[in-house]
C-alpha cells in the first residue's frame, strides 16, 4: 500500500459538507406568522405591479385619460386602440404599394 494513498482519503474535505448542513439545522424556520407575511407582501406587490401597468395603459391610450379606472374599460379600448394601429399600419402599407414602393414583409402586420 503506498503511504500517499492514504494521505488522499485523509485529505477529503468532509468537514465542509459537514458545516454545511449544520447551517441548514442552525437556520430557524419561519413561523406560520412570518410566512403569511411573507405571502401578503407577495400578493401586494404583484397588484401593485398589475395596478402599474394599467395606468400606463390609461397614459398610452387615447381616450381613457382622467377616467376612472375601470380594469374592463381599460383592456377593452386598449384591444380597440390596437386594432386600429393594425388597419391604419396596413393603410400605409397599401399606399405605399400603390404608389409602387416595396414594404418589407417584417413591417406587415401578422
Amino acid at each position: 500500500m503506498n503511504p500517499d494513498d492514504d494521505d488522499r482519503s485523509s485529505s477529503t474535505p468532509t468537514a465542509t459538507s459537514k458545516s454545511v448542513s449544520g447551517q441548514d439545522k442552525d437556520k430557524p424556520r419561519l413561523t406560520d406568522q412570518e410566512k403569511k407575511n411573507n405571502h401578503i407582501a407577495s400578493e401586494q406587490k404583484r397588484r401593485a405591479a398589475i395596478r402599474d401597468g394599467f395606468d400606463r395603459l390609461t397614459e398610452l391610450v387615447p381616450g381613457l385619460e382622467g377616467q376612472g379606472r375601470s380594469e374592463s374599460i381599460v383592456l377593452q379600448k386598449t384591444v380597440e386602440f390596437m386594432h386600429l394601429k393594425l388597419q391604419e399600419r396596413q393603410n400605409m402599407i397599401a399606399e405605399v404599394e400603390n404608389k409602387g414602393g416595396r414594404v418589407d414583409d417584417s413591417l406587415r402586420p401578422t
